[in-house]
């Protein structure tokens, strides 16, 4: 029988540990790209460790169309902006008021500066979910298929990559959607087979304005020690004592 490592045997060194902090805490959605190329060794390294993620059962269900070409971004650029503005519009006519109607409003703010510039990016990387019975394109089949976008975020901004998780497909979702399938042009675009699922569009390059650390609500206010609504009572401190490192 192969012994049990003593705990914190498998911890990183201390200067891993910090750097693997560092991306998480300055993962910013990146809209707006410099107009350098990214070259393939980047990409690779990218894609290498976006394969790495777990998935139900190890099928790695996920396919990823990479797109470099001018003329197909420009094409996936005005694609974007046509769900933008099915997205506007839904905004525009909601019912909400006051705080939902304010962060509506940011949202769309967010949305037109993509639209802008997705279609400049060097890169779009569109992740792909292949469902079967047992694991569907749903709610729970997303565990097999976003940790990868994770993996690949996360890769990306370890190299200095900006990127943005976007999902405006999602739109045809939605029970009262009365558009054009935004995922069948998608499919069409790229030449997608009918039983793949299109599960984001990734716009990838060097970032236009510097990182910063992220905006987050602290953990005390999302987080309940045993049951649901007693308060954590952890300290937040993203600094591990250094008798927690290797």
């Amino acid at each position: 029988m192969t012994p049990t490592p003593p705990p914190a045997q498998e911890a990183l060194p201390g200067a891993a540990v910090d750097a693997v902090s560092h991306c998480m805490r300055t993962l910013r959605s990146v809209r707006r790209f410099l107009p350098a190329d990214v070259d393939q060794a980047t990409i690779d390294f990218v894609l290498e460790h976006t394969v790495q993620a777990g998935s139900a059962k190890n099928r790695q269900p996920w396919r990823f169309v990479v797109v470099r070409d001018r003329g197909t971004m420009a094409t996936l650029g005005g694609w974007y902006r046509r769900g933008w503005q099915v997205m506007a519009t839904r905004i525009r006519t909601s019912p909400d008021a006051g705080a939902a109607a304010a962060e509506h409003m940011r949202q769309m703010r967010q949305g037109l500066a993509l639209t802008e510039h997705l279609a400049s990016a060097p890169v779009a990387v569109v992740a792909c979910f292949v469902p079967i019975p047992r694991n569907p394109a749903n709610f729970f089949g997303g565990a097999s298929i976003y940790p990868a976008i994770q993996n690949l975020l996360l890769a990306a901004r370890a190299v200095g990559l900006g990127a943005t998780l976007t999902t405006i497909q999602s739109l045809d979702m939605l029970e009262d959607s009365d558009h054009a399938s935004l995922t069948a042009e998608l499919r069409a675009i790229l030449g997608i087979p009918a039983d793949v699922v299109p599960a984001a569009v990734i716009p990838l390059g060097w970032p236009a304005t510097p990182f910063g650390e992220t905006r987050r609500q602290p953990v005390h206010a999302v987080a309940y020690a045993e049951r649901w609504g007693n308060p954590w009572a952890g300290e937040t401190n993203l600094a591990l004592a250094g008798d927690c490192r290797a």
